[in-house]
């Protein structure tokens, strides 16, 4: 057992002199450790219906950067740990959530919000010097973090949202987790070069299991923050570019 935990560190160190590149973007250091439990339990699911694995499994995450207005923070959530009503909805304020990439700040450079938006995915075109881009190492100062996904647990990625210190609004990646059931968030695959904008409530493909591509090349999730509640329907601007985070890339079975 102390050989495998010595295996394990120096696999995920290992990845770190590695790149890999998802849509043009350079990723430095993911990776995705699957081990530690000899037998299935459950689906390897990685998508907008909840993220479970089969066996323990450590997965990289790293923030490639971020468009919107709002500070905010990028984690994950515990699905099982939360409490339900009498008639099974899940209480989402009794979950149990794990912060893992942090804004500092809400982009790099103060922009003010009475600018209007782009409404254009601004890591696609290239359009990273308007719409509040945040940077890592600049708006999050840490952009490399880990997580343990423990076997046939169910979870989910959540992006909880501030402005000017205030609440302003929290999403999740799983769609039946959001309060009018859209789509906040689109995994996509290393081999896809462009996106497409479309409408909240139609994203296509939203229910892919992902887990394929996640341990071959890795996979973006992107995150449309304007669920929250200080846009109004007629303001939101649907580019799935307020916050990018690359996770994964690869597997290594250590049993």
């Amino acid at each position: 057992m102390k050989r495998q935990k010595q295996l394990a560190n120096f696999l995920i160190k290992s990845v770190k002199k590695s790149h890999i590149t998802l849509m043009g973007v350079t990723l430095g250091t993911l990776g995705l450790l699957h081990s530690m439990t000899p037998s299935a339990i459950a689906e390897n699911y990685f998508g907008n219906n909840n993220i479970q694995f089969d066996q323990d499994t450590i997965i990289e995450f790293e923030f490639i950067e971020s468009h919107g207005a709002y500070q905010s923070t990028f984690g994950v959530l515990d699905i099982d740990s939360c409490q339900t009503q009498p008639g099974g909805e899940i209480i989402l304020s009794s979950c149990d959530k794990t912060a893992l990439l942090v804004e500092a700040k809400a982009s790099d450079a103060h922009d003010t919000v009475a600018r209007s938006s782009t409404y254009e995915d601004s890591l696609v075109n290239q359009s990273r010097e308007t719409d509040f881009v945040g940077t890592p190492g600049n708006t999050v100062p840490r952009p490399m973090s880990e997580f343990k996904f423990e076997a046939g647990k169910r979870y989910a990625f959540y992006l909880e949202s501030s402005f000017n210190g205030g609440f302003a609004g929290i999403v999740y990646s799983s769609t039946d987790l959001n309060s009018q059931g859209n789509v906040q968030a689109i995994f996509e695959e290393g081999s896809v070069a462009t996106a497409q904008l479309v409408s909240r409530q139609n994203v296509p493909d939203s229910n892919v299991n992902q887990y394929e591509a996640l341990i071959n090349g890795g996979v973006l999730i992107r995150f449309d923050d304007t669920g929250s509640q200080l846009v109004k329907t007629d303001y939101q601007d649907v580019d799935f570019d307020d916050f990018v985070v690359g996770i994964g890339g690869y597997q290594v079975d250590c049993n």
